[in-house]
């Protein structure tokens, strides 16, 4: 590649021509070196694209003063389906992976095997392992949530002491309602305060209904604590219900998954361990009200109800009652009577009918007097049955003489009359001569009796 020609124009050299498969084989071989194999680039997601297929697409880049520099990313599917957060378009990440060299569109990308948001990077993967297994124990389970106490007398607390979380939960239950708070301090941040916070959950749990478990806000770094598999678990095996407020709204941990309620913010917590005072009391105040309007409901009712009692037994009421139902059973008395014998005569009547109905069916008088008639009629059929008989007989009596007379004639037996016999062998008839060999014995069956011969010559039929 190195050999130079002359220019037929002149003595000027020039390079030997290539073709592009050489130039991008050439390339292909300057990349494929240790220093860009399985490196970390770090940079702002840009143009970002979710292929159909699972792909993911998008360029890293990053600006140094009025320039820009870009590097098109590519994470396949099979990598793509083990990332635990959804890329978009301005995070600022750190990639994992080997730049390769497409020959064939001559442009080269960052393969990317692994991909962590700036800042989180090992422990965004820690947190989601964690994840994993304590999901499997089932700590974040929505069965397992537990409704808060209604009126809850003791709430512990477990933040840090010299923080504004304490002060702000003691602020909004002194406005809403009375109730005894049980400080339970902790470390909030630190390499050992998932330990520290572990400890005072189980701590101040005994003494308590309700446990809140806070923190202001602050970074990923910050909140990391509260997501160590201690503390999950201390929330998670808390006897008494646990209220999480731990970050801002948009921060969510581990503990806020495991808790039994989550607060966006401490104060939201305080809020709703305990019911509003003023609330609880215009409450207690209608319930008050409509008592006494049903109690004062039921006081003019039993008034009414007594007031009636005492008129229905009055003397005067009474006499008077007991001569209307006097004058009532009279009535009845009458109308019974009347109606009596107006139903007995309805009665005679109806049996009257009735008597001469069934005599008309009676079957004595039926059968005496259909029974000369049926005997005509018995008459009739018997001699019509015999005429048919006769007539019936006779028809199948011809047929048969006739069929017997056609039957005779055409019986082998009847040759036998006119001197034929019928030949046997082995007790079946001989229909050809060509059966019969010399010395077998036959039978001969004659029209009155049959003999025994033997064979003595076989002729075929052209030499009789």
């Amino acid at each position: 590649m190195d050999q130079l020609t002359l220019d037929s124009w002149g003595t000027s050299p020039k390079p030997a021509v290539m073709r592009v498969s050489e130039v991008t084989a050439v390339i292909t071989s300057l990349l494929d070196t240790p220093e860009l194999t399985n490196i970390r680039v770090t940079g702002e997601i840009t143009n970002f694209k979710r292929h159909g297929s699972g792909h993911l697409y998008f360029s890293l880049s990053e600006r140094q003063g009025e320039k820009e520099f870009v590097i098109r990313c590519t994470i396949w599917k099979t990598a793509a389906k083990y990332l635990p957060w959804k890329p978009e378009d301005g995070m600022i990440v750190e990639a994992f992976g080997s730049i390769n060299h497409y020959e064939r569109s001559g442009q080269y990308n960052l393969i990317v095997t692994q991909m962590w948001q700036s800042g989180a990077g090992e422990k965004a993967l820690l947190i989601e392992r964690w994840k994993r297994e304590l999901g499997l124990k089932g700590y974040f389970s929505p069965e397992r949530k537990r409704p808060l106490p209604d009126y809850p007398t003791k709430i512990g607390v477990v933040t840090s002491e010299t923080g504004a979380v304490i002060h702000d939960i003691q602020n909004v239950l002194s406005c809403r309602f009375p109730v005894e708070i049980i400080l339970s301090p902790t470390a909030v941040q630190g390499p050992t305060a998932h330990d520290e916070i572990a400890a005072a959950i189980r701590r101040v749990a005994p003494m308590v209904d309700l446990v809140i478990v806070g923190r202001g806000g602050g970074s990923y770094e910050d909140l990391f604590a509260f997501n160590n598999p201690a503390v999950v678990e201390a929330i998670a095996t808390c006897p008494v219900p646990v209220i999480a407020a731990i970050g801002h709204e948009v921060d969510v941990t581990l503990a806020d998954l495991a808790a039994d309620v989550r607060a966006s913010t401490p104060s939201h917590a305080a809020e709703l361990a305990v019911k509003d005072r003023k609330s609880e009391l215009e409450m207690i105040s209608q319930i008050r009200g409509r008592i006494f309007r049903r109690l004062l409901t039921r006081v003019e009712q039993a008034d009414e109800e007594l007031n009636d009692l005492r008129d229905r037994l009055s003397p005067v009421r009474m006499n008077r009652t007991l001569a209307d139902r006097r004058q009532y059973l009279v009535d009845i008395t009458d109308r019974m009577n009347n109606l009596s014998d107006l139903s007995l005569g309805r009665f005679r009547v109806q049996v009257r009918e009735l008597n001469a109905r069934l005599e008309a069916r009676n079957p004595s008088g039926i059968l005496m007097r259909e029974i000369p008639e049926r005997r005509i009629r018995i008459a009739d059929l018997n001699e019509q049955l015999c005429r048919g008989a006769d007539t019936f007989l006779a028809r199948y009596r011809a047929e048969i003489e006739s069929l017997s007379k056609i039957l005779e004639a055409r019986s082998p037996y009847a040759a036998a009359r006119d001197g034929y016999c019928i030949v046997f062998k082995d007790g079946k008839t001989v229909s050809s001569a060509r059966v019969l060999s010399e010395g077998e014995m036959v039978d001969l069956r004659f029209r009155d009796g049959s003999a025994s011969a033997v064979i003595d010559q076989v002729k075929p039929h052209e030499e009789v």
